[in-house]
């Protein structure tokens, strides 16, 4: 009888799953984390682009991952004080920028190596680190790590319209509307259009003068003398679009670039010797404006948002 006891007790228990178990997790759960840990490029479906940048402060050219390369760009190009979300939005602007010149091979005529170059004036400006950091002394360290923030938050993020990446073109100040880009430029790109913003009426540069003497004007506008300085059109945003002065007529954007003003909003008035400009925002204004995107940030909107209110009609996708 004990016998039999024991060999139905031996029959009754069922073997056990939890070696097995274990065993799975060490050859299956393992290496699964260690390939969600993987960064090698070979385990993305694309890899970052690399940058040709002409470094015009040291005049040499750098290669660099476009995710660095738009660092530098919001490092130069907006106030790193600004809210998260208005760097970030200027982070896919810069990216945009960049990408579009990237995939189309476009190059810098002076440096046919480069993609682009760190002087503004041929598009974005770009700061390294080592500059940075001396510029902003101790608030750097923590101005850097937000500025990688906005940049890592927004990787691989470009705007497109339709199945292009768009000129993702900015500027300072408005001065209350933006304006359409063949209004400064040639050509008439849906996304470019002119919007109302209120939302940049707080930046230092929304409203300025700027003061010139008679003699001076004459000699920069190469006319005999000014007797008169007449605008016969503007553009529904208020920018100038054409100004006659003696007996010759300008754009208004050669007044303003001859005559370093801020922007092509402005009226004139002849005060004793002097010619006075009182001038609305900063920059062409064409696209976004970056105290705008601050403005909105600081209401609460979010990067994609403003993105979206500047360049009408886009997508923000990821290109890698």
């Amino acid at each position: 009888m004990r016998t039999k006891r024991r060999r139905r007790r031996r029959s009754s228990r069922k073997p056990s799953c939890l070696p097995l178990l274990l065993l799975f997790a060490v050859v299956v759960g393992v290496p699964a984390l260690l390939v969600r840990s993987c960064t090698v490029s070979f385990f993305s479906p694309r890899e970052i682009p690399l940058v040709g940048l002409w470094d015009a402060e040291r005049n040499k050219l750098i290669s660099l991952t476009l995710e660095e390369y738009v660092q530098g760009v919001v490092a130069a190009e907006m106030p790193p004080s600004f809210h998260l979300e208005a760097l970030k939005a200027q982070a896919v602007a810069a990216r945009t920028y960049a990408y579009r010149r990237i995939i189309n091979d476009v190059r810098i005529p002076e440096h046919p190596d480069a993609h682009l170059s760190s002087d503004y004036r041929s598009g974005q400006a770009w700061i390294g680190w080592d500059e940075f950091l001396e510029r902003y002394g101790a608030a750097g360290r923590a101005l850097q790590r937000k500025i990688k923030t906005a940049v890592r938050q927004t990787t691989g993020i470009v705007a497109y319209y339709g199945d292009e990446p768009i000129l993702a073109v900015y500027h300072s100040t408005s001065g209350g509307r933006t304006e359409n880009s063949e209004h400064y430029w040639n050509e008439a790109l849906p996304y470019l259009r002119s919007v109302e913003d209120p939302f940049s009426r707080n930046s230092s540069v929304h409203y300025s003068t700027a003061t010139i003497s008679l003699g001076k004007l004459a000699e920069v506008l190469e006319v005999d003398r000014v007797t008169n300085f007449k605008v016969l059109e503007r553009y529904p945003s208020g920018r100038v679009k054409t100004v006659e002065v003696g007996d010759k007529w300008f754009s208004g954007r050669e007044i303003r670039e001859r005559l370093s003003l801020r922007s092509t909003w402005f009226t004139a008035e002849i005060i004793g010797e002097e010619m006075v400009f009182s001038v609305w925002g900063y920059g062409h204004g064409v696209g976004m404006s970056q105290y705008g995107a601050q403005g909105m940030a600081l209401e609460g909107y979010s990067y994609e948002e403003i993105l979206q209110y500047y360049y009408q009609g886009i997508e923000l996708r990821a290109a890698y």
